[in-house]
């Protein structure tokens, strides 16, 4: 397996004000891109987190002008981009997260496991997804999501040897704990990359990180705006299940198989 270089954009988010993050996001991926297989940005850090009626007024389709303008950006940069977002589907609004590669759209996960009073403005998704891309299976997880151990265990039962986290955190120790355990237990790589900045009272800490097969944190940043760049090595993932497999060897499994629902991408239903 090769080595993946990824860019973890650790950033201050201006909530509800789309046009001033896409212009972030849009320096970080002109100056990143090209030397990047792939940059991770901050939970909704297009909208950051509004009030539930600027919510439903700034989420858009999948299909909408926001994601038409990352597939343009990844493709001038030949990168990969993921970043979340409120994606409106009918009348339901959700906290989604994207993949975009030079391709286009390969993978959108909407988050499952809703925290205190999101579930005012926001739908709750209803499945867990992986995909290919660049010949790694690529897993999606949103913020909360991370702090059950079914959700990490789901997706990595789909082959997913790199699992991509948005976050919008104020308790480091919190993630930092859960990401280890996470990446730990399923022997796969986890990068997580938290946002910064301040909403009322709520200090956002950053704190970002990667955290190897064996639970080992390879790369970390502070509670300062910055982008980490990082190598990782996908043999890894192979090696730390020689000699013990824990996804082979449980007792304990999912009671709905995975599916594929198109080329490349798998899914399991909740």
């Amino acid at each position: 397996m090769k080595e993946l270089n990824i860019a973890l954009a650790q950033l201050i988010c201006e909530d509800g004000r789309t046009e001033n993050n896409l212009i972030r996001l849009d320096n970080v991926v002109d100056q990143y891109g090209h030397d990047h297989d792939l940059i991770l940005f901050p939970e909704t850090y297009i909208m950051g987190f509004p009030s539930p009626e600027d919510c439903r007024a700034l989420a858009e389709p999948l299909n909408g002008p926001i994601v038409k303008h990352l597939e343009r950006k990844a493709r001038e940069s030949n990168t990969s981009i993921v970043v979340g977002l409120y994606e409106k589907e009918g009348e339901n609004i959700y906290n989604t997260t994207v993949l975009v590669a030079p391709t286009g759209l390969l993978l959108s996960y909407r988050k499952t496991h809703l925290w205190g009073e999101e579930s005012e403005g926001v739908k709750a998704g209803n499945c867990f997804r992986s995909c290919s891309w660049q010949d790694t299976k690529v897993g999606l997880l949103i913020c909360y999501d991370i702090e059950f151990p079914e959700t990490a265990r789901a997706v990595a039962s789909m082959g997913t040897q790199l699992l991509l986290v948005t976050d919008g955190n104020w308790d480091g120790p919190i993630h930092h704990v859960a990401v280890q355990a996470r990446a730990q237990e399923n022997q796969m790589f986890v990068a997580l990359v938290n946002r910064l900045g301040q909403l009322g009272e709520t200090t956002f800490c950053g704190e970002s990180l990667v955290v190897d097969p064996y639970g080992r944190v390879i790369a970390e940043a502070g509670r300062e705006e910055d982008v980490l760049s990082v190598s990782i090595d996908l043999s890894l993932v192979r090696e730390s299940r020689q000699q013990y497999d824990y996804l082979k060897e449980r007792r304990v499994i999912f009671t709905t198989p995975s599916k594929e629902i198109g080329k490349g991408i798998w899914e399991i239903k909740i």
